[in-house]
């Protein structure tokens, strides 16, 4: 992913849970193994495959990964048993909010009677589909509607005034299939006529014409249920809503084309549709984020042929693999004849010309180094370097940060530990005394210069010497350089897992320093920083940041109650709340310092963010912003 031309990131996504509310120490096993192979001589060396460097293997008796006996997830987070109340009063409200969401998708079910039963005597509501909406994009690809003002539409009152709201919500889906309908309260509080919830609301379906969605800010009284009676609704207020329908006859303004791009290869059947779950009880790789599926990808012209190619990453044990794109759009794997098979536990990677030759080099984070090797422009890598970082290596970015026409290596350092299940690896959380937001135990991170000449190939650990090796350590995942002050030269942003983002100023001089200026341009974000990318979004000449953090319901609905954390300042909860908010955008102002726009523009809720790239998906001049997330991929109902 590309800067102005002059810097690439790239990052592996992953998934894990944090426990926000429940200080858990949990430790990770396994092993790693580095696989001998023969050399680009035709050697064997004893460094490992590709020259790689040797880590110390360990032998187990199976390929199952222990597991620590004791109390179940369920048994540990009883919210009953916490005197959490309001979470107890929030799964049974959930119950009767996705009752109301069947009917909505049954419509041969929505009737006084199916809804009389969760709603308490004299329910009233407004429009839940308001009147009063305004059309705020209209183009070839999407119409976008939203609310203007206060929601008008009348009140609808009983059993009766709720089926003819619902009935006019659904109106715009006629002979839809595929209905789907969400919600997520984040919000509850006690309130003199029950308790109040306030929730996330989305309705989605195809129609004959394309597709259509609603999403909407949704404010519930509920009344208390009698002894083993379920809550009812005392009323139902719409605060905020959107109405979103596409044009495409298919209604998909993208469609996935990974089957028929890779599924002719014999890997995409035996390794990639088999998923983590499969390879978790497989794997040899002793990492501590082993578990969580975290290796990336990269993009790029390997051939010079004009179309894009692909790298996998993979975990230990399992080859990297190459797919060189053909022209009807299919790819073919060449990895091994390319000579990137790597068998090591891979991170992320980079396609970029290095030594300036028109061709694309490859660059890949592996657990204990970056591998650096040269494309030779005749179908084939060769291994130049192996580059020693922080042994938890995570993303990777290429910058020309000093100007000198070569891009120069900055790898992002996640973990301390070289071994899984000492005190300071796994999750953050496991070690002692560590704060999640303002953690300074974590790897660190190394800025290589480039210094590839006629005489052969080289990068310098230029880290400390430039002024990124001080407060060098807070578990980061993900790097991204632009000319935040318009000067010429490339600044760095650092999204951290845990403790403060950091935020670099490139003041080029005689000592080419960077400056850490994240609290004088108010950009100290502490929310589990996922990725960060740049863009102008508002078009007024200055770049601005979007950091994607993972947004949490439970997050929001505890950590705002009085008695969380009563004893702690109130700074400290502030910082705590900040963890369950999601997503930030910085405005650039244009005089070093940022604002934060993540409430006014919206963006707040990206649910468990890992990447985000701005992009301009209808070519009408102003950048769009794509936000991958997710975490768990079955049916799983449990709240994240």
């Amino acid at each position: 992913m590309a800067n102005k031309g002059n810097s690439t990131t790239s990052h592996g996504g992953r998934g894990r849970i944090v426990a926000l509310l429940i200080a858990l120490g949990l430790g990770v096993y396994g092993v790693s193994q580095w696989s001998p192979s023969e050399s680009s001589s035709g050697k064997r060396n004893d460094q490992g495959d590709g020259g790689l460097p040797k880590i110390p293997t360990v032998d187990i008796p199976d390929a199952r990964i222990p597991v620590k006996e004791g109390a179940s997830w369920k048994e540990i987070d009883d919210p009953s048993k916490d005197g959490w109340d309001t979470e107890v009063f929030t799964g049974k409200a959930m119950k009767q909010l996705k009752e109301l969401g069947g009917l909505l998708t049954s419509s041969d079910e929505l009737d006084e009677a199916s809804v009389g039963e969760l709603i308490a005597p004299g329910f009233e509501c407004g429009a839940l589909r308001p009147e009063n909406l305004a059309m705020v994009l209209d183009d070839q690809h999407l119409r976008v509607d939203r609310l203007s003002s206060e929601p008008e539409g009348g009140t609808f009152q009983g059993a009766g005034g709720l089926v003819e709201a619902m009935r006019a919500l659904t109106e715009p889906f006629p002979k839809a299939e595929n209905l789907s309908f969400e919600v997520k309260v984040f919000r509850v509080s006690v309130v003199p006529e029950g308790v109040s919830t306030r929730q996330y609301f989305s309705f989605s379906g195809r129609t004959d014409t394309g597709s259509m969605e609603q999403h909407a800010t949704w404010d519930v009284i509920w009344a208390r249920g009698a002894a083993g009676e379920p809550p009812r609704m005392r009323s139902l207020r719409v605060v905020e809503f959107e109405e979103t329908s596409s044009r495409q006859a298919n209604g998909a303004l993208f469609s996935d084309c990974t089957e028929s791009a890779l599924g002719g290869n014999s890997g995409y059947a035996e390794q990639f549709l088999l998923g983590m779950n499969h390879w978790f009880q497989r794997t040899q790789d002793r990492s501590p984020l082993e578990l969580f599926g975290n290796p990336g990808l990269a993009v790029g012209d390997v051939n010079g042929d004009g179309l894009d190619d692909l790298y996998v990453c993979q975990e230990s044990g399992l080859p990297n693999r190459l797919f060189v794109q053909n022209a009807d759009g299919t790819a073919t794997e060449q990895s091994s004849s390319w000579g990137v098979d790597w068998l090591q536990s891979s991170r992320s990677a980079l396609l970029v010309d290095l030594d300036n030759d028109a061709d694309q080099d490859l660059v890949v984070a592996i657990h204990g180094g970056v591998v650096v090797a040269e494309n030779d422009g005749a179908g084939r890598f060769h291994l130049k370097e192996v580059l020693t970082s922080t042994v938890d290596t995570m993303s990777l970015s290429a910058v020309d940060y000093d100007l000198d026409g070569r891009l120069d290596l900055f790898v992002c350092g996640y973990n301390q530990s070289r071994v899984a299940g000492s005190e300071s690896s796994g999750l953050g959380g496991s070690s002692a005394g560590f704060v999640v937001h303002d953690a300074n135990n974590g790897g660190n991170n190394s800025l290589f210069r480039n210094e590839i000449s006629e005489d052969g190939w080289k990068f310098v650990d230029v880290t400390a010497a430039t002024g990124l090796g001080e407060s060098n350590s807070r578990w980061s995942l993900a790097a991204a350089w632009d000319d935040f002050d318009n000067d010429g030269d490339q600044d760095l942003y650092v999204a951290n897992d845990y403790g403060r983002d950091y935020f670099y100023r490139n003041d080029l001089g005689a000592e080419r320093k960077f400056v850490d200026i994240s609290e004088d341009a108010r950009v100290e974000d502490s929310a589990n920083g996922m990725s960060v990318t740049w863009g102008d979004y508002d078009r007024d000449g200055w770049m601005d940041a979007l950091v994607s953090n993972m947004w949490s319901s439970a997050g929001n609905r505890i950590a705002f109650q009085s008695k969380f954390l009563k004893e702690s300042t109130a700074e400290h909860r502030s910082r705590i709340q900040r963890l369950a908010r999601g997503n930030t955008l910085l405005k650039n102002q244009g005089n070093g310092v940022f604002l934060d726009q993540s409430d006014l523009a919206g963006i707040e809720m990206g649910r468990w963010a890992w990447g985000s790239q701005f992009v301009d998906f209808n070519n009408d001049g102003w950048e769009d912003l794509v936000v991958s997330n997710g975490y768990i991929t079955t049916d799983d109902t449990g709240d994240l």
